[in-house]
């Protein structure tokens, strides 16, 4: 709801309101565009989801004084954050009163909870609430930047390092059960993608982003939620297509390299059928994609995988809305790297699974001495990008 505006600054809000609300097609929103928006679409930034292009959205916001950025951030924070296009550190000061907001609601919840007759017994059940807190905490602080907090659609993205300096962007997807709890934890889904920012090259500064676009696959025995439901990571794409394109303008020239795990890499090629672009793709114990896959010409690709990963299982395996026809080493011109991964041997069916997934597990490790191979090589590929970005 709106309230009463008087102030002009508060009038050109209510109209950038117009631009930020979701929309019901191209058409509603050519004829509902308002002072301050653009008035359509160009070809190459389309309508799409009900909101309008990324870079539509830049050329907007940088047509915007001062004074009416701060309005738009101080009252519509959450919107501003989620907006594809958008410079990141707007995105990432408007988060921060998102998450402001969200602890002081989770502060009123945790109190009301502690003030219950009897008390509780077991802290069990809050404790997500207390980890989203310290989480929330550290965003708060300025110690953990967020590109993008949707919960409400299973989706958040957090970038490491410093956007004023970044020579080359690299984006990380984790996959089978990840999840915006994934973050939270002790070891969080960022080590691969933080370990990349901390150890770059000097002269080749690297801004990371690790995405997670929608709710990805768990594990499970039901083949309609597990990962070998190749649609859920596929509806993935989509959304990881568009962060793609915001960062494309927010950081125009920049290169880019997509490190894709698990069903991480079908994200990443479902994200190429969608319109996203990568210098590089690497597919880190992936599954693959599914059929009909084709690759980029303009996009190089990297494989590594354990020989006995367990993924090898049902590599190049589809039926329908199971599995992925196109093996992660199938792909035509793709650079197969050596992961180096050793790990003791079993005979046993259940030690040799376990063994699978151990290996697996290990090429998202921002550990060297768990992927210390895959942490240099990305590395110097990251460095050789940039290098050749810049002549």
């Amino acid at each position: 709801m709106l309230r009463a505006l008087a102030h002009p600054a508060f009038a050109l809000t209510a109209a950038a309101l117009l631009f930020l609300a979701p929309v019901g097609s191209a058409e509603s929103a050519h004829h509902a565009s308002a002072p301050g928006s653009p008035e359509s679409d160009s070809p190459a930034t389309p309508v799409r989801a009900g909101h309008v292009g990324p870079f539509a959205a830049a050329v907007w916001w940088s047509s915007l004084s001062a004074a009416t950025r701060g309005t738009l951030l101080r009252f519509h924070p959450e919107q501003i954050g989620a907006l594809d296009g958008l410079p990141a550190d707007v995105r990432v000061t408007a988060n921060r009163l998102v998450a402001r907001e969200r602890l002081r609601e989770l502060d009123t919840i945790l109190t009301a909870v502690a003030r219950r007759e009897p008390a509780p017994t077991s802290t069990a059940d809050l404790e997500p609430l207390l980890q989203e807190r310290a989480y929330l905490a550290r965003v708060v602080s300025g110690a953990v930047k967020l590109y993008l907090f949707a919960p409400d659609r299973g989706a958040l993205v957090e970038m490491t390092g410093d956007p004023t300096k970044a020579t080359g962007i690299l984006l990380v997807v984790p996959g089978t059960n990840a999840s915006i709890r994934s973050f939270m934890v002790a070891d969080p889904v960022t080590a691969f993608a933080d370990w990349q920012v901390d150890h770059a090259d000097p002269s080749t500064p690297v801004l990371a982003f690790t995405v997670l676009a929608a709710p990805m696959p768990q594990l499970s025995t039901d083949l309609a939620s597990g990962p070998q439901n190749n649609t859920i990571a596929t509806a993935a794409g989509a959304g990881y297509a568009r962060i793609v394109e915001g960062i494309d303008a927010a950081f125009p020239g920049l290169p880019t390299l997509s490190y894709e795990h698990s069903a991480g890499s079908q994200v990443g090629s479902a994200a190429e059928e969608d319109g996203a672009h990568f210098d590089a793709r690497f597919l880190a114990a992936g599954v693959g994609a599914t059929d009909g896959y084709t690759t980029s010409p303009d996009t190089a690709y990297y494989a590594a995988q354990a020989e006995d990963d367990i993924n090898r299982l049902y590599a190049g395996f589809q039926v329908g809305d199971i599995g992925y026809g196109v093996g992660p080493e199938e792909f035509p011109g793709i650079t197969i790297i050596d992961p180096g991964l050793v790990d003791e041997q079993s005979s046993a069916l259940g030690g040799m699974l376990a063994r699978g997934l151990t290996l697996h597990n290990r090429l998202f490790s921002g550990d060297p001495s768990a992927n210390g191979t895959v942490l240099a090589d990305v590395r110097l590929l990251l460095t050789s990008l940039a290098r050749e970005a810049t002549g």
